[in-house]
């Protein structure tokens, strides 16, 4: 019998050792998996920032959050802006905010020299990009006066414009994203010149 209990109790050691081993070899292969993937953030990182591309200028307006540049389609990163047609209602009646924030950027571009950095693409094959004169960041700037809704790293320049009752945020307007999503639209995308105009002009023919 004593024999017995010594035979039981080597297999019952031999078996948590066992397992014990088990979870070690599993620990240790998760370890090494959360490493591996962790240096393949690294690279995909390091590559983005090699890819990463700088622009100067000139750049022309879309509407209020894309601009143009040498062929190039470039989309500000944080923002979203009401777009050409949509409509605000103020104390003096209904204007077009799309509008507005598309002539609030071009004046903003024509008070400074930008430079623009970006490395990815959305899905309409714009670059996203963040743009900077000195220390002013055109995308927070465009928030802090109000002309756009602001993500991400911009809700406390949005936060300015809010107490401060600036531009859409002291008029009655609907986020650009419901506004689409209400007409089952995505981002609206026009292309420079002419159908910017011809947008702005139904818009104005529609009002009346």
């Amino acid at each position: 019998m004593e024999g017995f209990v010594c035979h039981m109790c080597k297999g019952f050691v031999f078996e948590m050792g066992g397992n014990v081993a088990v979870v070690r070899r599993r620990l240790r292969d998760a370890l090494v998996g959360l490493c591996m993937l962790a240096l393949a953030l690294l690279i995909i990182a390091k590559l983005e920032q090699e890819a990463s591309i700088d622009l100067g200028g000139p750049f022309q307006v879309v509407d209020g959050d894309t601009l143009s540049s040498n062929g190039n389609r470039l989309r500000l990163l944080g923002i979203d802006a009401p777009e050409l047609g949509q409509q605000c209602i103020s104390g003096q009646g209904s204007y077009d905010c799309g509008v507005s924030a598309r002539d609030g950027l071009a004046a903003m571009l024509d008070r400074a020299d930008w430079v623009c950095e970006g490395g990815r693409q959305d899905k309409y094959r714009r670059l996203l990009v963040r743009c900077a004169s000195g220390r002013t960041d055109l995308a927070e700037e465009l928030a802090r006066r109000g002309l756009v809704v602001a993500e991400d790293d911009y809700l406390a320049a949005e936060a300015e414009a809010r107490a401060g009752q600036r531009g859409i945020w002291n008029v009655t307007f609907e986020k650009p994203s419901d506004w689409r999503r209400a007409r089952q639209l995505d981002e609206m995308e026009p292309d420079d010149g002419f159908m910017a105009f011809a947008i702005e002009r139904i818009g104005a023919w529609w009002r009346n």
